[in-house]
Order: structure tokens, then sequence, then C-alpha cells
């Protein structure tokens, strides 16, 4: 049976939907989540405690703000709250509250004590943990197979890494931190930057192997409705001109040229995402039959 399906509205034909609950808000809470992780991430490593309470404040605030928005009324937030045995979005949530309680225990202690360490190490992995459960509450919709795929949470991971790589650059740039090694950071997003693109490209691979409503969304992404801003927004903004600027000038091309970089990867990471949301699309149940 070939793939001819057109999308439908709402009448009960055969064909796809497009699902059109996730969008803009979810995008911007995913983002926030994924970008105050990683900021996170690089500040304890980096070992500059303001910048780690920066990413708290941008993945609780933004993240928790877009999330409210979403869902309009508070009640359904404590909701949300009430199955995390069975749903990846309260694991979600109980995951971003244990981070934060452990995050400021994190920030509180005194530096260099046992304590400091072991809470470094616990306040570490859930920023990890954070960065991934995104990824793991869009890969448990099953019934739209785009984004039922084990790479998702990977990508939310690696892009997460990749924002707060972007954004310590930046703040270096604009005299906000000091990096002893700026170079070596530059060499960690140039790495970065290669390794998202060979997982974009893999995830895409992925999906021509998929069924035929899968087989939909790689087509909206790639070749129809959403074609001109995936290859714009994400390729040629978010990986081609962040990696050429970086190539070309990097953090030594001063404060204006670092800015255009950070624009241009938070660009192409924010878009991914959202392109990834809207281009989700499920059978009919009167959808085409694989044999």
């Amino acid at each position: 049976m070939t793939s001819k399906y057109e999308l439908i509205g709402e009448e009960f034909v055969t064909g796809y939907r497009q699902q059109n609950v996730w969008t803009l808000w979810i995008a911007l809470a995913f983002f926030f989540g994924k970008i105050g992780a990683g900021l996170f991430i690089f500040a304890v490593l980096l070992d500059t405690p303001f910048v780690a309470l920066a990413g708290l404040l941008i993945a609780n605030i933004f993240k928790g703000g877009a999330l409210l928005i979403h869902l309009g009324r508070p009640a359904r937030f404590w909701r949300a709250l009430s199955r995390p045995q069975t749903s990846w979005i309260a694991r979600t949530v109980w995951a971003m509250g244990i981070f934060t309680a452990i995050g400021l225990v994190f920030l509180a202690l005194p530096p260099g004590t046992v304590l400091w360490e072991l809470f470094r190490v616990l306040a570490l992995t859930g920023a990890i943990i954070v960065a991934v459960t995104d990824g793991f509450v869009v890969n448990d919709s099953t019934a739209i197979p785009l984004w039922n795929t084990p790479m998702l949470p990977l990508l939310f991971l690696l892009y997460s890494l990749l924002g707060g790589t972007t954004l310590f650059i930046f703040m270096h740039s604009v005299g906000w931190v000091t990096i002893t090694q700026p170079h070596f950071l530059e060499a960690v997003e140039i790495g970065l930057l290669v390794i998202n693109m060979t997982a974009v490209l893999i995830y895409l691979i992925s999906v021509t192997n998929a069924n035929y409503a899968a087989r939909k969304s790689l087509k909206l992404l790639i070749r129809e409705q959403y074609a001109a801003a995936f290859y714009g927004l994400v390729i040629a903004v978010g990986f081609i001109a962040t990696l050429l600027l970086l190539l070309l000038f990097g953090a030594a091309g001063g404060p204006l040229v670092v800015t255009m970089i950070t624009l241009a990867d938070l660009i192409g990471h924010f878009f991914i995402f959202y392109l990834l949301l809207i281009a989700g699309v499920y059978s009919t149940p009167l959808g085409p039959l694989s044999l």
C-alpha cells in the first residue's frame, strides 16, 4: 500500500492528523529547560557558582512559566505531579524539583568540603537527568512515531551541552565570567556542533525506516511545509553559521561576533525541537495498513 495520504482536519477519513497540543509553549519549556541544565553543568565544572544559580533560575522560572501557560490552570500542574510511577510528565516535574533542591544546597555549602564534593556530583547528575527527561516525555508518545525513538533523549542532552557551552563563551566574551582556557571551550563547542549535526542526521535517517506516519512527518520537515524553516533556521543558521563563525573568528572576534554565534546557535536550538513537535503526525483509525 503506498503512502499517498495527506494531512486532514477533524474529519473521520483515511489519512494523517497533525498534533496541535504540544506547540510553542511546550517547545519553549523544553528550550529553557535544556539551556538552564546545560548552563548549570558547565558552571559547576568551571567553578562559577553565580552562573550555576542563573542556570537553576532559567530552568525553573522560564521552563516552569512556559509549562504553566501551556496548562492554562495551575491546578493541572499539581495533577501532573500525582502519577510519577506511570507518567513521564510527572517524573520530569519531580526531577526538576529534586535537581533544584540539590543545586541550592550545593551552592550554599562551603567549597572544597567532603559534603560539597558529594552534592557537586549529585547536582551534576540531577542536571543531566533534567536535560534528558523531556526527551523521554516526548518519546513516551507512542501514537506519534516521529517522537517514539530512543534518539530523542540523547538529542536533548546533546543540545543541552551545546547550549551551555555557547552561553559560557558568550559570558566570557562580555566579561561576566573569566575562563582560563577559552580556546579549549571553543574546541568543545565545535566538537559538540559536529556531534549534534551527526545525531540529527542519524535521527532523520532512522525515521525513513519507520512507518508511514513517521515518513509523513519527515516529508513535512525536509520536503514540504516546514522544509524552509528546517533548512534555513536549523541547518543554515543553527549549524553552518555557528560553525563557520567559530572556525573563522571564535571568541577572539569580540563581543559582537560572539553574540552572533550565540544567537545563531540558540535559534537552531529552539527550532529543531519546535519543528519536531509541530511535525508530529499520527494515523487515523482508518489510516494505512502495514502488513
